[in-house]
């Protein structure tokens, strides 16, 4: 009859075979179990890029000046210009692991019993990953280790003398996103005035810089829903596409997470990254003993990932909105 150890190593392999033929579904689940990430991997803002010490955003801070207008025999300028820099992101490992008692493996020896029990610690470690992604998603700078959140991306205040992806806000004003403090305004008088002031300075009037989803907490988002609900009943087609019925403000879609709370964020997803490494996306380590521990072991799978922003004034956000 086949040990202890051969059914550990058994085991080790129907795990790790049964992950693997799961990690691209796993990794679906994820990233479409909220609206942002949905929205942004139907966008194609997810991008896969292989190591490499740190990620480079290629960024346009200044434009052409050698604009001129001419008349016969007239000389335009030649100088030569700066209108590129490079923000830099350090990549963010997230790990979760999964642990495996002997005396559990033992016990649930029959085909079906170990099978559920695999599959139980498999489906409760994607649910924990989706959460840990989502609330860091909304987290602010280096939470931990974590990845840099909206608060930092997208900064309540991007006025402080504060480096964001190596540049520092306070320095350079073109490195800012637009902001709001929605302190002491009632939302049910001001919430979606400050909305159109909001996107109007986010966009100004520029097609290009103009928000395509506006995101937001539960509460802000029902607030609107009342604020508009006599005049005002369309939802999303764009979000609809993706199996999310949600509220359109002035054609832009509108979703909301458990995570913002109360704030409410205009984000143009052009302009939004999420990076991972293929090598590092959702992959299953080795099988490992614990010490001290016989015939207990562990595993950990992996993400490589890093979330930045190569255009910040592209953004905006309002906060400290009025939940009473």
């Amino acid at each position: 009859m086949p040990g202890i150890g051969t059914l550990s190593e058994t085991l080790d392999t129907l795990y790790t075979t049964t992950w693997y033929h799961r990690k691209d579904s796993t990794a679906d689940n994820v990233f479409d179990a909220y609206p942002l990430m949905k929205w942004m991997k139907a966008k194609g803002r997810m991008k896969s890029l292989s190591g490499g010490r740190r990620i480079e955003t290629p960024l346009e801070y200044g434009e052409n000046t050698n604009l001129s207008w001419i008349t016969k025999g007239s000389t335009v300028a030649l100088n030569d210009f700066e209108f590129l820099t490079i923000a830099q992101w350090n990549w963010k490992y997230l790990a979760a692991s999964i642990v495996r008692f002997g005396v559990d493996d033992q016990q649930n020896r029959a085909k079906m019993a170990i099978i559920n029990l695999m599959n139980a610690k498999l489906n409760n470690t994607r649910k924990a990953l989706t959460k840990e992604l989502e609330t860091l998603l909304f987290a602010g700078a280096h939470a931990g280790n974590g990845i840099d959140g909206l608060q930092t991306l997208v900064a309540d205040d991007p006025t402080t003398s504060t480096s964001i992806g190596g540049i520092n806000q306070s320095t350079y004003t073109w490195w800012r996103n637009k902001t709001k403090n929605m302190t002491t305004l009632s939302s049910a008088a001001w919430l979606t005035y400050w909305m159109r002031d909001t996107l109007n300075n986010v966009s100004n009037n520029y097609q290009e810089e103009t928000p395509d989803v506006i995101v937001t907490g539960q509460t802000p988002f029902q607030y609107y829903e009342d604020n508009v609900l006599d005049f005002y009943r369309a939802y999303s087609n764009k979000l609809g596409d993706l199996g999310i019925r949600t509220a359109e403000f002035k054609g832009i879609p509108m979703i909301w997470s458990p995570s913002c709370g109360t704030r409410m964020y205009f984000l143009n997803t052009d302009y939004l990254l999420f990076f991972y490494d293929p090598m590092w996306y959702f992959e299953m380590t080795e099988w490992k003993s614990i010490p001290n521990q016989p015939m207990d072991r562990a595993a950990q799978i992996m993400l490589a990932c890093a979330f930045a922003t190569n255009r910040r004034r592209a953004h905006g956000v309002m906060y400290n909105i009025d939940t009473a």
